[in-house]
């Protein structure tokens, strides 16, 4: 009887950078890879957030609205990123595009105007 090793699959590789857990004020938590950056003569931070894998682009947070930031590692950001739409903030979410629902009325899908139009 032969043992054979498994080896575990390999992590993907993560692109680097500083990642976190952002909470801001408003009940709002951001999850992502973080950056200081000045806009307008003032510092903000700068995330990313992580959305299906990929970085969304950068949300700018002024220093006094974050409650808590708690540092992690990428593959922590990555496992706690937001699984469904709904978990985004609504800020956030509005910027991504959500899938059509396959079982939406027609009328709700479908592109024409009340003439049948297409527009």
């Amino acid at each position: 009887m032969s043992e054979e090793t498994v080896t575990p699959p390999a992590e993907p590789a993560r692109p680097e950078g500083d990642y976190a857990i952002v909470e801001v004020l408003g009940h709002r938590t951001i999850i992502g890879r973080t950056s200081e950056v000045e806009r307008f003569g003032t510092k903000f931070l700068a995330v990313e957030p992580i959305w299906q894998d990929a970085f969304l682009p950068a949300v700018l947070i002024g220093g006094a609205s974050i409650y808590q930031l708690t540092p992690c590692s990428a593959e922590t950001a990555f496992a706690r990123q937001a699984k469904y739409h709904s978990q985004l903030p609504p800020s956030i979410g509005a910027t991504v595009p959500r899938p059509v629902d396959e079982f939406a009325p027609r009328f709700l899908t479908h592109d024409t105007d009340e003439y049948g139009e297409e527009f």
